[in-house]
């Protein structure tokens, strides 16, 4: 909101040289800061609660899934022993801490290091009392997943790891190699050994896997989707999918088709039945960021329409029609990483020129935008070891959590929309 459209059209075009865009960036954003910074560190009239075990740093992960179980007992999260101002360390393992807040326990699950500062080990819930997450088996020289369940107590493992889930059914995954390859953010640091064939689309793409009977299979072939929406720009360039997102009731999911020519990147939405059929293209103007389901028949995202521009749309996906959402209210904000309860759109900012993130709800029925919190992010804390906020309501939609580094440490936060407390 506070860049000028001069300032916007200055960054599109440097977008086509990404090595020299990143070194402007950098040093346009510390000559803002220096004028802009502010006072305080962060901001909100909301109580906000760190959740934090042995003084150490924790975090949750990426926004499309919250921390708390739906009965609002517990709360799952990744507790670093280490500075997280350095990038993850395959060799330094995190530990997967279960919270009962309930009886105000701390119980250590497992040791990961299958990790990232973004979207952690994919940590997510699969209902109430049983959660699931990516680790690596060194002996096998394999990435895997494992289940636990906080009844029994039983850690079961599956011979893949996932991207996605639905209940304890079956999920969604990647080549976790490319993914390192191509966007070292997204991807896990166990292998040094990578060897990929960037003209082998045939056989990688959407795995799925039977949580039940622990069978993997391709779903989804690369190659399909270069066929299916076939673009000059991607001969001979390198491809990969991520960003996989589950509708609801388990019946479709969502990804983003990334490919890159040298360091520049092309982005489509695609969604599809969730057998691999009724494959359909809702986005193909270049430019797709973070998305969110809207119940089962829409996504609501950021991207670009060559017609209307960056801004958010809600897409129906049964016409692939888009509308705006938030016209000259959520627009001016630029990309975020959206999460939705009922009508309410949770959604964060990257560092304005002061170096705050900002938190924000906008109701889809009133059009009432609420800015809930600010927080500062310092310098020492860029590119791969940002500290986006990735706000997510919590089942309820009673509480938020966000990971920050406001306090210029990694933290995993609770801020309650139900208890107004001035900073």
């Amino acid at each position: 909101m506070q860049y000028s459209t001069k300032e916007r059209l200055v960054a599109n075009v440097l977008s086509k040289f990404p090595r020299v865009k990143q070194f402007a960036k950098i040093a346009y954003q510390k000559a803002n800061y220096i004028k802009h910074k502010k006072e305080y560190k962060y901001k909100s009239a909301y109580k906000i609660t760190k959740i934090i075990y042995k003084d150490s740093e924790s975090f949750f992960g990426y926004y499309d899934k919250s921390p708390i179980s739906k009965d609002n007992r517990y709360i799952i999260f990744q507790l670093v022993l280490e500075d997280t101002k350095n990038l993850p360390d395959a060799n330094i393992p995190v530990e997967l801490i279960l919270y009962d807040i309930q009886d105000e326990t701390y119980n250590m699950i497992d040791q990961l290091t299958a990790y990232n500062w973004q979207q952690g080990s994919k940590l997510m819930w699969l209902d109430e009392k049983t959660f699931i997450f990516n680790n690596f088996d060194k002996e096998q020289n394999q990435y895997i997943s494992k289940m636990y369940d906080i009844n029994t107590k039983e850690l079961r493992a599956i011979d893949a790891p996932i991207y996605d889930c639905f209940e304890e059914q079956y999920a969604l995954s990647v080549d976790f190699d490319r993914l390192q390859m191509l966007r070292p953010d997204y991807g896990y640091r166990n292998k040094t050994d990578i060897v990929m064939d960037w003209d082998d689309n045939k056989n990688d793409g959407i795995y799925h896997i039977d949580l039940q009977t622990n069978q993997k299979k391709l779903l989804l072939p690369i190659q399909s989707i270069i066929d299916m929406h076939h673009k000059g720009s991607m001969v001979g360039a390198k491809h990969k999918f991520n960003h996989i997102m589950i509708s609801p009731d388990g019946s479709k999911f969502m990804f983003l088709h990334r490919w890159f020519v040298g360091e520049r990147k092309f982005d489509s939405l695609i969604v599809a039945d969730i057998d691999g059929t009724n494959i359909k293209c809702l986005s193909d103007d270049d430019m797709v960021s973070h998305c969110f389901w809207y119940g089962n028949d829409s996504i609501f995202g950021y991207l670009r329409d060559k017609e209307f521009g960056d801004k958010y749309y809600m897409i129906d996906i049964q016409t692939g029609k888009k509308e705006i959402v938030g016209q000259n209210i959520i627009d001016s904000f630029g990309d975020g990483h959206p999460h939705i309860h009922d009508s309410k759109i949770l959604f964060d900012t990257y560092p304005n020129k002061s170096r705050m993130k900002e938190l924000y709800i906008f109701d889809l029925k009133d059009s009432k935008l609420e800015k809930i919190g600010e927080f500062f992010e310092s310098f020492d804390y860029y590119g791969e070891t940002r500290c986006d906020l990735h706000a997510r309501f919590s089942f309820d939609g009673k509480k938020v959590f966000f990971d920050s580094v406001h306090e210029g440490k990694r933290h995993l936060y609770m801020l309650d929309l139900e208890s107004v407390h001035a900073s």
